[in-house]
C-alpha cells in the first residue's frame, strides 16, 4: 500500500503573541504563538485560526460553529468537551492533548495528524477525513457514526467501545489497534486492518464475526 503523504502546517518563523481584546463572530486569529492561554467556553461563529501555534492552552468547552482552523499546531492543549460543528480543519497537528468529550459533527479534516492524544467519548458523526492520521491515541467509546473514513489512518490506537455504524471505510487503514467491544465493525467494508500479533488479528476477526451475528464454537461444544 502506498504511503499517504500528509502536508504539515505552514507557520511563519516569527509569531506574534498578542490576542485581540475581544474574540467574537468572524474574528481572525492569524500568525500567533500562544502559550498558557485560557479560551475555555469561548463562543463564536466563523472564527478563523490560521498559522498559529497553541501550547498548553485551553479551548475546553468552547462552542465554535463553522470554525476554520488552518496551518496550526495544538501542543499539550485542553480541548475537552468543546463543540466545533461543521468546522474545517486543514494542515493541522494536534500533539499530546486532551480532546475527551469533543463534538465535531459534520466537520471536515484534511492533512491533519493527531498524536498521543486522549479522545475518549469524542464524537465525529458525519465528519469527513481526508489524509488524516491518528497515532498512539486513545479513542474509548468514540463515535464515528456516518463518518467518511476513507482517507483516515489509525496507528496503535485504542478503539475499545468505539462506534463505526454507517461509516464509509473503503481505503481506511487500521494498524495495531485495540478493538475490545468496538461496535459497527460490519460497516468497515473496504478498510485494511493490519496487526503485528496473530492474537490481535484473531481478536478483530472474532469481533467482526460477533458483529455479523455469527457464533464461533469448537466442534466438541455443539451437537
Amino acid at each position: 500500500m502506498a504511503a499517504r503523504k500528509i502536508a504539515v502546517p505552514r507557520l511563519r518563523a516569527q509569531l506574534d503573541s498578542v490576542l485581540p481584546a475581544e474574540i467574537e463572530d468572524e474574528t481572525r486569529l492569524l500568525d500567533l504563538g500562544l502559550e498558557d492561554i485560557d479560551l475555555s467556553d469561548l463562543e463564536a461563529e466563523h472564527l478563523e485560526i490560521g498559522g498559529c501555534r497553541l501550547t498548553r492552552s485551553k479551548l475546553a468547552g468552547s462552542d465554535l460553529e463553522k470554525l476554520s482552523l488552518v496551518d496550526s499546531e495544538l501542543l499539550h492543549c485542553d480541548v475537552a468537551n468543546a463543540r466545533w460543528p461543521d468546522a474545517a480543519v486543514t494542515r493541522v497537528a494536534i500533539v499530546s492533548s486532551r480532546v475527551t468529550g469533543f463534538a465535531g459533527p459534520g466537520m471536515s479534516l484534511q492533512h491533519t495528524t493527531v498524536r498521543d492524544t486522549l479522545l475518549d467519548y469524542a464524537s465525529f458523526r458525519f465528519a469527513k477525513f481526508q489524509k488524516v492520521e491518528f497515532t498512539d491515541c486513545r479513542l474509548l467509546s468514540a463515535d464515528f457514526v456516518g463518518a467518511d473514513l476513507s482517507g483516515a489512518v489509525f496507528r496503535r490506537c485504542d478503539l475499545s467501545g468505539a462506534e463505526f455504524s454507517q461509516v464509509k471505510a473503503a481505503g481506511a487503514l487500521f494498524v495495531d489497534c485495540t478493538w475490545d467491544g468496538t461496535k459497527g465493525l460490519a460497516a468497515l467494508t473496504g478498510a485494511t486492518v493490519a496487526a503485528s500479533s496473530p492474537i490481535d488479528t484473531l481478536t478483530f476477526t472474532s469481533a467482526v464475526t460477533m458483529a455479523a451475528g455469527i457464533t464461533l464454537a469448537h466442534p466438541d461444544d455443539v451437537e
